[in-house]
């Protein structure tokens, strides 16, 4: 029986390249991004060798595949299972979604052979998956990160207000103004140490974002600070509210910094009211800026681009274990990535990505 996804397959051949990708999103609007991807899917999966494609009665794969994590990637779950069962109608899935905190756990304590986890593995997880197992654990990404849906693992976006005329920063830049600068790294406190000049120059600068132990602050911190810093002691922290007036985080921050003209923020632009705007943002000094957009995202050009994750543990070769294998593998073939693209709350993984994370799976692999 052919594997239901053959790596050896040129992706390229089959797939627009990304620089098509761009161009069209920009031409066409983000509805562009869906419709590539369906279209060159559906070419691809009808070319691409070992995927495997008409019934599947006779298939000798049997068993059930136990599922711990996020609630929030239900339905993109769904679909993947759907798909999958229409190739391998004797294998059966038990889903255990009441959190994204249990995806690591469940896999660790045998009680799941995936985990299903909607934000990147805390550095905690890691540790006690090793504890227990001695071994690390296998995170592979399965979908993009949405560009501007709560709950679905969006992109994070650098606010400044309108009147600012700051143009774009770089990640050291941001390190600089939100981190303590440790490591002989200077802090950067006004305006002028970025280059404004004028009624800016002895401006202070004012940081606000999420709570230190939220996802997004410690996924920015994980990106930006490397691990090795803290934050500013300067940061102004914002939390979910509670009662009758409940506002996500994001929304109190944007409002925050909206009469705030010294301000600067991390939110996401699902928040964006008043008179503040998005900051370009590059790797480095001497790479382009770019604006975080549905296109920039998916191809994760854009820095603070996030992903989503299913969890395993690379030494499990039980029967159950074996069945998780194949699933990740058809998650991350053409056919799986084509389910990716039926919803709406995250972004399918592009060619280079998915390819990148089959090898990852396989690496090891019996």
């Amino acid at each position: 029986m052919t594997e239901d996804f053959n790596p050896d397959t040129p992706m390229s051949e089959s797939w627009p390249s990304e620089a098509r990708l761009d161009h069209a999103a920009l031409s066409f609007g983000s509805a562009a991004i869906t419709v590539l991807l369906l279209a060159a899917l559906s070419l691809a999966s009808a070319v691409a060798q070992g995927v495997t494609t008409g019934s599947s009665s006779n298939d000798a794969r049997a068993g059930t595949v136990h599922i711990w994590g996020s609630p929030q990637m239900a339905e993109l779950l769904k679909l993947y299972e759907r798909g999958f069962q229409q190739l391998h109608p004797n294998v059966r899935f038990e889903n255990s979604l009441s959190s994204t905190v249990s995806a690591v756990a469940g896999v660790y304590t045998k009680r799941a052979q995936i985990g299903l986890l909607g934000r990147e593995m805390w550095p905690t997880e890691a540790e006690a998956f090793v504890s227990v197992t001695g071994h690390p654990p296998k995170a592979l990404q399965v979908a993009t990160g949405s560009y501007d849906v709560p709950k679905a693992t969006f992109a994070l976006m650098i606010f400044v207000p309108d009147s600012n005329p700051i143009a774009s920063l770089t990640l050291p830049q941001l390190r600089q103004i939100f981190g303590t600068g440790s490591e002989g790294i200077k802090p950067i406190s006004t305006w002028s140490d970025l280059g404004l000049t004028g009624v800016w120059a002895h401006r202070p600068i004012h940081i606000y974002g999420f709570r230190k132990e939220n996802d997004k602050a410690q996924v920015f911190s994980r990106i930006v600070f490397g691990g090795h810093e803290e934050w500013s002691c300067s940061l102004v922290a914002f939390d979910n509210g509670t009662g009758a007036n409940h506002q996500d985080a994001g929304e109190r921050i944007l409002q925050a910094i909206a009469t705030d003209p010294n301000g600067i923020a991390i939110s996401n632009v699902h928040y964006m009211k008043g008179k503040v705007r998005v900051i370009p943002l590059a790797e480095n000094a001497d790479e382009t800026p770019v604006t975080p957009t549905r296109t920039t995202i998916a191809t994760r050009r854009y820095p603070l681009s996030r992903a989503v994750y299913m969890v395993i543990d690379p030494s499990d070769h039980s029967q159950s274990g074996r069945l998780a294998h194949t699933f990740l593998r058809y998650v991350l073939s053409t056919k799986g990535i084509t389910d990716a693209a039926q919803q709406r709350d995250y972004i399918p993984l592009t060619p280079s990505i998915a390819k990148a994370q089959l090898q990852l799976l396989d690496d090891g692999a019996r």
